[in-house]
């Protein structure tokens, strides 16, 4: 591959808005897949298909990367952002994948919550990507999206409460281990917006 010494400043950022693109979307579908709970290995399959888009994504973003010399922002920041954002994805497709895998024939109200927040903070990602090639001022983005994280916490929190507080029988417990897993897997999806924007804000303030 030709290793370009003066890089465009757009294709790596081009990449991250597609990454936002593709979370915002995926989002929505995981959403959709919870609110109406049917024909399941087919949704799993389309959030898979964007699991698989996401990985796609940040290979380009890798290999671009490896392939040139003077990058627009730090390489590791490139990187990082890139791996939060597909990590995202990772996690939203493992989610819906235990569900399947777990045989769930409902869906626990948290999740339906923690599904609103993910869409929430999908929304404020993609409007901090749009502002990263020029650096833009993040500060009215941040204190929404901690405040979902927050929100996500909470949730997280109660729903692991309730499942120990219900847990009387042999089959109480493996509903505990399984929904425990997938809940806490949802509410890392939420977490890992946070660690995206700290990079995003990190890459702003060096630019500044």
């Amino acid at each position: 591959m030709k290793l370009n010494l003066f890089p465009s400043d757009s294709r790596f950022f081009s990449i991250f808005d597609k990454q936002a693109e593709l979370i915002e979307e995926t989002c929505r579908v995981f959403k959709d897949f919870l609110a109406d709970y049917t024909n399941i290995d087919q949704k799993v399959k389309a959030i898979t298909e964007r699991e698989h888009q996401g990985d796609e994504l940040f290979h380009e973003l890798s290999v671009r990367l490896n392939a040139t010399f003077v990058t627009p922002i730090d390489r590791e920041d490139i990187h990082a952002m890139g791996s939060a954002m597909d990590d995202v994805l990772d996690l939203l497709q493992g989610s819906a994948t235990r569900m399947q895998m777990f045989g769930c024939d409902h869906v626990k109200p948290c999740l339906l919550e923690m599904a609103d927040i993910l869409v929430e903070c999908s929304i404020i990602l993609r409007s901090g990507i749009q502002r990263l090639p020029k650096f833009q001022d993040l500060s009215d983005l941040r204190k929404p999206l901690k405040a979902l994280e927050s929100a996500g916490d909470r949730i997280n929190r109660q729903a692991v409460a309730d499942l120990f507080r219900g847990c009387q029988t042999v089959q109480d417990v493996v509903d505990l281990i399984k929904w425990k897993e997938i809940i806490e897997n949802v509410e890392d999806a939420i977490d890992k917006f946070e660690d995206v924007f700290d990079v995003i804000e990190n890459v702003v303030v060096k630019h500044a």
